[in-house]
């Protein structure tokens, strides 16, 4: 896409990159998909997709984007545009309930990470801000509002949240960010339900699945079950599956958040026979399990964004009720598959059935005047200058306000070496002073 108004690059010749920030670290199904359809969109254009995450670790699913630390993104390389998301990242509270963040000692400030510190990074290396439609699941306070949320709005050069819940507490008093679907709806297209013909054969050969078998896809996890125990809800699941002619098969979508351990409690009580799908291969058998199922029925928005992509009957079951959950199924005129508990979910199972699941012709046009305007606002380096100067220029001057010289100069002068200090090398003075 082109226009008289886009700024030159520096290097035309080579492919340009887009930094994604996001959760890509840790193993959940649907964050770990963004970085994926984002290459997907953006590739016909011209772009790399490289994703960023809190933490340098990986995420340990072989067909993942690879990642990198955030703060290692200044000086990796040539980055050319930022963008911010998707997944439930536009907030400020701990990441307590991922143990890779609580062992790096980083959970309380991942997810301000993932969109102050990615419009700190692109401020940095002046490059254009896109916010990639993702979740804000409660309003900010008025202290991390004023300091953070709305300088990094105004420095931004387009925000698009995923639901109408995440643009009140975003904008309360409205503005420019606008409503696009979850870019997960894409999925379908960036894998083709043909293409994932291989990774399930490879997954009925490993799990012993029959070529008839009819699968009831369950995924649940820590604090999804509400008051059942696990063996109420096996229980449960062989009463709607075992008459109906149905495997359950249970699917681990988030190894990270807790899921597997949920699971293999279903399994351990399950009076059916049944699959425990507690070690997926990858994201594409993932996909694959839920794109051939005959049901899904879990916690996982994502496992519910993927089955409607694939035509597969699905039900969320919204424990916790994260406004997520029916901000999606609104999107595509089918909100009565949002259940508040299990048996619930199991009622409307037993009706969606018998129907086809189907994402929606006005979903995809908004994605794609989604991509549209995210490729028209990184190609153009020159309009969000001022602003992406702006922001900076309010945090240094706000770690002035606060610490003074010593907070902006620490870095820089005496250097304490071995309990001693001394002047930094290249001055005449040698001379060590204790301290």
């Amino acid at each position: 896409m082109t226009s008289s108004r886009i700024s030159p690059r520096p290097d035309s010749s080579r492919p340009r990159t887009a930094l994604i920030s996001g959760t890509f670290d840790v193993g959940n199904f649907g964050d770990l998909l963004f970085p994926i359809v984002a290459a997907h969109r953006l590739r016909p254009f011209g772009w790399d997709v490289l994703a960023a995450s809190p933490t340098d670790g990986s995420c340990g699913l072989p067909d993942a984007a690879p990642s990198i630390g955030l703060t290692s993104a200044v000086g990796s390389g040539p980055i050319d545009a930022v963008l911010i998301g998707g997944g439930e990242i536009a907030h400020a509270f701990p990441a307590e309930f991922v143990a890779e963040y609580v062992e790096a000692g980083q959970a309380n400030q991942v997810y301000p990470a993932l969109w102050f510190g990615a419009t700190f990074v692109a401020s940095l290396l002046d490059v254009p801000i896109a916010w990639n439609a993702p979740g804000a699941p409660a309003p900010f306070s008025a202290s991390i509002r004023e300091a953070a949320l709305d300088p990094a709005l105004a420095a931004a050069d387009y925000v698009a949240v995923r639901d109408e819940a995440s643009l009140r507490f975003l904008q309360p008093d409205g503005g420019l960010a606008i409503l696009v679907p979850d870019t997960v709806a894409d999925l379908a297209d960036v894998w083709p339900a043909a293409s994932l013909a291989t990774d399930f054969d490879a997954l009925r050969q490993r799990k012993g699945i029959g070529a008839d078998a009819a699968l009831l896809v369950v995924h649940a996890r820590p604090g999804g079950l509400g008051s059942l125990s696990p063996a109420a809800l096996a229980a449960m699941i062989a009463d709607f599956a075992e008459p109906r002619g149905l495997t359950p098969l249970l699917l681990s979508l988030g190894p990270s958040l807790g899921d597997v351990e949920v699971l293999r409690q279903l399994s351990q009580a399950m009076p059916i026979r049944h699959v425990l799908l507690d070690n997926p291969a990858g994201l594409r058998e993932m996909a694959a399990a839920i794109a051939n199922a005959r049901l899904y029925v879990g916690n996982s928005m994502h496992g519910y964004i993927a089955a409607a992509c694939y035509a597969t009957p699905g039900v969320i079951v919204a424990r916790p009720a994260f406004h997520k959950f029916v901000g999606f199924a609104r999107q595509i005129d089918a909100t009565d598959d949002v259940a508040r508990n299990w048996p619930g979910a199991f009622e409307r199972a037993a009706v969606r059935i018998n129907t086809r699941s189907s994402i929606g012709s006005s979903v995809a046009s908004s994605l794609d005047r989604h991509w549209e305007q995210v490729v028209k606002v990184i190609d153009d380096l020159e309009p969000g200058r001022a602003r992406r100067a702006a922001f900076l220029r309010g945090i240094v001057t706000n770690s002035f306000i606060r610490t003074g010289f010593n907070g902006l100069l620490a870095p820089f002068v005496n250097e304490r070496v071995e309990g001693r200090w001394r002047k930094p090398t290249g001055t005449k003075a040698t001379a060590e002073v204790g301290t």
